[in-house]
């Protein structure tokens, strides 16, 4: 696959790539915020650069992680979105960031894992301030607790094609609860954020499970990381209007 043919995910964004159409763009978006609507011309001024180099690398990170094999594809798709998404705060939150405290990633796992460790069973943990709490409460509306608790088969319960695998593999599995449903793009960012996180720090495991491929958990990971790549550049098609 050519970065041609995977450029097309990203179609929708042409028109930013000039910074002049984007600086105009960001104005106008500021100009009708009543809280940063006297600092525009300034923000917008201030911001598109800023949001041009992190669509910039975040794209790049997305097409090396697209291409990339399976051992390094988390961790390339976890940063890629990250960028993306810093780039797309900037239109809910014209001075971010505040602080160095919205810049961690404001979620937690597990550093070491147990004798018997399965990924669908694992949990991941919402810190108290970090970048995934600011932007999901700036961007969506959701407020987020500390200590709040998420499990990755729920998280994929909420994403096809891994929803359909994942209840055909366990006929066990339920879906999650949706009164705590999250915005699609937050089930995306915790999942590659844990993934990525194993591929960094646990490395035995992961390898094991690519190559051995001795649980459930390889043709769901490899499901995921296979789907994902495609399904999460168009959902941010809608806030470039």
């Amino acid at each position: 696959m050519t970065n041609n043919d995977i450029s097309r995910d990203f179609s929708y964004f042409r028109p930013y790539e000039s910074q002049e159409y984007l600086r105009k763009w960001l104005y106008k978006k500021y100009k009708n915020n009543p809280d940063i609507m006297s600092e525009a011309s300034e923000r917008s001024y201030t911001n598109t650069s800023v949001f041009h180099y992190e669509w910039l690398i975040g794209k790049n990170y997305w097409y090396e992680g697209m291409n990339a094999s399976l051992m390094v594809k988390p961790l390339l798709l976890f940063y890629g979105l990250t960028h993306l998404l810093k780039g797309l705060v900037l239109l809910h939150d014209a001075y971010y960031p505040t602080n160095s405290e919205v810049l961690a990633h404001g979620v937690t796992t597990r550093k070491r894992k147990k004798k018997g460790y399965r990924f669908i069973e694992d949990e991941i943990k919402i810190q108290k301030k970090g970048f995934f709490p600011h932007f999901s409460y700036v961007m969506f509306h959701v407020e987020l607790f500390q200590g709040e608790k998420w499990k990755m088969k729920d998280l994929l319960l909420e994403v096809q094609p891994t929803r359909s695998l994942l209840q055909n593999i366990n006929e066990d599995t339920t879906f999650s609860n949706t009164t705590n449903k999250l915005p699609l793009i937050c089930t995306h960012y915790l999942l590659l954020y844990n993934l990525s996180m194993i591929t960094r720090y646990e490395g035995e495991w992961w390898g094991e499970l690519l190559t051995h491929r001795h649980s459930v958990d390889y043709p769901i990971i490899k499901s995921y990381l296979s789907e994902a790549p495609h399904v999460i550049p168009p959902f941010f098609k809608s806030f470039f209007s």
